[in-house]
């Protein structure tokens, strides 16, 4: 493989893409134009396992803002490219993705919605749906298309074209829900398929939705945390019968409390936010910044996972992840080149910082970059200061090295101010308090 990025300035003019430092590592928009877009690999990564710009493709400098964590690998050459790009422009859930038209703008008419052309085949009976929704940051959707009854896995955007999609191939028997964040808008896709079969793990059902999550009270199917594999409907499956299963779940906490992987004819591991691929590493990786739950219990799930690919019963030739990318591994996907893999991801897990990033910490650091002008974003500069790294102090201390922008000369500073400021603000409450109370006991001096 070449690593050397390049331009495409000296073919035809078909746009030109950049990245802002709105991008907040969804990674989805490169599924969508792999051959254009890449990883921008935090700083870290190569202290910690060497040089990773000699592993994957390395990013073009100045098409990316400081800050982003997806760069890209060349400029669109032609009119696939061109589209190719639109579409990973329309997936990106906060905007931070541009694309400047070209020079000849296609007529109008010429060019389809970004989604024309989705849902695609990634082989045999998996599609890809295309088109994801905001309120899930973006994440991918799958579709298995079989007779003993399909299966949907996570959701895309509700649509009238994504619905006849799946009523023209025989409708939805079961949708598997990979964990509590991916759960938006499974109300709807289960008014439209009735009599479908809703999945999600027990630990992650809810009783309160919220701007990324939905209320999961009413899931038909609760599966619970168990070490061995189980059916869909949750009943209980050998080990040695996973390598024969048609359909199978895999309890693997971590990313969250109730997470799953659902595997599909010992080829395809559907793994929701729990893996994914890295171009960068050469190999399969977990997030650390987007580890809600604990990062420790996600290693212990994924030495599982090896475990029974070492034994001889687990094997996946497809890594198809909600966030991040997706990926065909080398290889037949036998169990022993499986166990191969797992390996390498179970070290690397092991290297990285034990802890989680709480989602009530994590999202005002993403929509303090998706929305730079609002409220809550001038706040969180007011502390941090302007420019790259201003929002790392929102996040805990272990999760700020994989910010691609992380600037440690600045946490500390801001910190500060921080701590200044909540004290302010409590010295004030006490001050009112004070005040309060003195006016109520000269009222009641007062009375007769």
């Amino acid at each position: 493989m070449n690593n050397t990025p390049t331009d495409g300035i000296d073919g035809e003019d078909w746009g030109r893409l950049h990245v802002t430092r709105a991008c907040c590592g969804a990674g989805v928009c490169r599924n969508f134009a792999p051959e254009l877009l890449g990883e921008v690999a935090p700083a870290h990564w190569e202290a910690m396992d060497g040089d990773v710009k000699r592993r994957g493709p390395a990013v073009l400098e100045g098409t990316y803002e400081e800050g982003a964590f997806t760069g890209v690998l060349r400029q669109p050459r032609s009119r696939a490219d061109f589209e190719a790009a639109r579409t990973a422009v329309a997936s990106c859930p906060v905007h931070a993705l541009r694309l400047k038209p070209p020079a000849a703008r296609p007529r109008a008419g010429e060019l389809g919605a970004p989604f024309s052309t989705w849902p695609r085949r990634i082989e045999d009976d998996v599609w890809a749906l295309g088109e994801p929704a905001r309120e899930t940051v973006g994440a991918t959707a799958y579709f298995i298309e079989r007779p003993g009854g399909n299966v949907l896995v996570d959701l895309p955007k509700p649509s009238e074209a994504i619905f006849r999609f799946l009523e023209e191939r025989g409708g939805v028997r079961w949708i598997f829900l990979t964990h509590g964040d991916n759960t938006a808008h499974h109300a709807e896709f289960a008014a439209r398929f009735p009599g479908c079969r809703r999945i999600l793990g027990f630990a992650d059902v809810s009783a309160r939705g919220g701007e990324y999550t939905a209320v999961t009270t009413d899931v038909e199917i609760q599966l619970p945390d168990r070490p061995e594999p189980m059916t869909l409907e949750g009943a209980p499956l050998a080990d040695a019968a996973l390598a024969g299963a048609e359909l199978a779940v895999l309890s693997q906490p971590g990313h969250t409390a109730g997470s799953m992987c659902l595997l599909y004819r010992g080829r395809f591991l559907f793994t929701g936010d729990h893996l994914a691929y890295s171009r960068r590493l050469g190999q399969i990786m977990a997030f650390r910044l987007q580890c809600w739950h604990d990062w420790e219990r996600q290693t212990g799930s994924v030495r599982r996972l090896a475990a029974l690919a070492q034994a001889g019963h687990l094997r996946f030739a497809w890594l198809l992840p909600s966030h991040g990318e997706w990926h065909r591994l080398d290889g037949d996907g036998c169990a022993p080149a499986t166990a191969g893999e797992l390996n390498r991801t179970v070290a690397w897990m092991e290297r990285q910082a034990p802890g989680h990033v709480p989602l009530a910490r994590f999202i005002p650091w993403v929509q303090s970059r998706a929305r730079p002008r609002g409220r809550l974003a001038r706040a969180v500069r007011a502390i941090g200061g302007e420019g790259p790294g201003s929002e790392a102090w929102v996040l805990p201390r272990a999760a700020r090295p994989y910010l691609p922008d992380h600037r440690p000369e600045k946490v500390n500073p801001a910190l500060m101010r921080a701590s200044l400021a909540a004290a302010s603000a409590l010295g004030a409450a006490a001050s009112v308090v004070w005040l309060a109370a003195r006016a109520v006991g000269a009222v009641v001096k007062r009375r007769p």
